[in-house]
């Protein structure tokens, strides 16, 4: 796996280690170092006229015990010792919207917040949300499931529609009015293979 390094010349590629079934116990550090991170990211975003960070109230030690129990599966991508972006999917899958069969559904997803494109003048690591999704896919596809759903915060809706190319299906009336999007396995095949990822 690769990222882009935004802050060193030339923005070369760095390689970075992707880690499935990241331990609970785990999300305790990447909290300590996530919240103040994301507090002044959010400021620095205030002050440069940027829209205030929709999951900026997110504590992902709220979700150990459900990792720890077996409900959620965690997926983490790391550079240099430190996790860049974490995501969090369902054990169980999720009944398709567009009819292809059942999908791995994505309940949580956060790139550092050093990392965040919109909401700091000066991203460390360009790339993490892209990588995780692709991990998703390969996760539906080694279970042989139709795909990959996910809702999604207005924030991050071009990035699942624009950058990842899913389908949007709308707002969920049962689920906050989030939009819910999702790749159908053809489709997610698609795209990992336009953006270089293997299958």
């Amino acid at each position: 796996m690769r990222l882009v390094d935004a802050q060193a010349p030339g923005r070369p590629l760095v390689i970075a280690s992707l880690y499935r079934d990241y331990p609970a116990a785990e999300l305790d550090t990447i909290e300590a170092q996530w919240a103040a991170a994301r507090q002044e990211a959010e400021t620095a975003g205030l002050a440069a006229g940027l829209t205030p960070l929709e999951h900026s109230h997110w504590d992902w030690r709220n979700k150990a015990l459900s990792v720890a129990s077996g409900h959620h599966r965690l997926v983490a991508i790391k550079v240099g010792g430190d996790v860049q972006g974490v995501m969090a999917v369902w054990r169980s899958p999720r009944p398709s919207r567009l009819g292809e069969g059942p999908v791995v559904y994505v309940d949580y997803l956060e790139a550092a917040p050093w990392n965040l494109k919109r909401f700091t003048t000066a991203p460390r690591y360009i790339g993490v949300g892209t990588v995780l999704i692709a991990e998703a896919v390969r996760v539906s596809r080694e279970a042989g499931l139709g795909g990959v759903g996910l809702h999604s915060l207005p924030q991050a809706e071009t990035f699942y529609q624009d950058r990842c190319r899913m389908v949007r299906v709308g707002p969920d009336p049962d689920y906050y009015e989030l939009t819910y999007f999702e790749f159908t396995d053809q489709r997610a095949r698609e795209w990992l293979v336009a953006i270089g990822e293997s299958l």
